[in-house]
């Protein structure tokens, strides 16, 4: 946990940050809800994501959540008799703050894991699916079923949508389907499958050997793989001399 941090704000919000030497850990823990993330949980999420991303001693960061479900969506506040916001408020007030969390998933310059168990829709899914690397228990579902009540889920479209096959995100969207495991595997939501049981060990495990590794070396895969991702090969394979000639004049 960084010095800056609220530790009040965090608790109130349904978060738990903690720091095990070059790791930072986020856990979700509002198991009671499903860990539903409230409006002001998701400014917090950002506000500590941006937090760590100017932490240089930090290697790697966990995302992980108590209870049977990663989460289960956002939280909706109660409705009030206020007059209907414009554009632009509903803009500052509810799209601002998400952009921020999947915008900082970005600006952590090292691999961000995150172990996912049970329920994951709409928020949960893209926040499953934003992380670098993603292990999925066997028993984990994912879903995007905001278009139920008619309100397009562009938002998290925007963050999973260089991850994910863009016709099975499009089948996802319109249909609200819930896919397991291994559906997500297969089109590029998830990065790896396990029993249940093994959820925290396979997360340890990976720990243990990205730890081994320079922060330098896990901070150029991450940037190669953002900035390359939709480049031509010759500017592909310059971005990577550049990062690669940077990764070994650091050792």
């Amino acid at each position: 946990m960084s010095a800056a941090t609220d530790t009040a704000a965090v608790a109130d919000a349904g978060l738990r940050i903690t720091r095990d030497g070059a790791v930072a850990r986020i856990v979700l823990a509002r198991a009671a809800t499903g860990n539903r993330i409230a409006q002001s949980a998701v400014v917090q999420l950002a506000a500590e994501l941006r937090s760590i991303a100017a932490d240089h001693t930090v290697k790697l960061v966990v995302l992980s959540a108590d209870g049977d479900h990663f989460c289960q969506g956002r939280e909706q506040g109660p409705v009030t008799a206020t007059a209907k916001p414009s554009a632009l408020e509903l803009r500052a007030r509810m799209m601002d703050p998400i952009v921020a969390v999947y915008a900082a998933f970005r600006e952590v310059q090292v691999p961000i894991i995150s172990l996912v168990q049970g329920e994951a829709h709409g928020f949960g899914a893209a926040l499953a699916a934003s992380a670098d690397l993603t292990v999925a228990a066997d028993n984990a579902r994912f879903s995007f079923p905001e278009l139920k009540t008619d309100m397009p889920p562009t938002l998290a479209m925007a963050t999973v949508m260089d991850r994910v096959a863009p016709k099975a995100l499009a089948w996802m969207v319109y249909t609200n389907e819930v896919i397991d495991a291994q559906t997500a595997l297969q089109i590029g939501m998830v990065s790896r499958v396990v029993p249940t049981s093994e959820l925290a060990a396979t997360g340890d495990a990976l720990v243990a050997q990205l730890l081994e590794r320079s922060h330098a070396a896990l901070s150029g895969v991450k940037q190669y793989m953002a900035r390359a991702r939709l480049q031509h090969f010759h500017e592909a394979a310059d971005t990577g001399r550049n990062l690669l000639a940077v990764v070994l004049s650091s050792k």
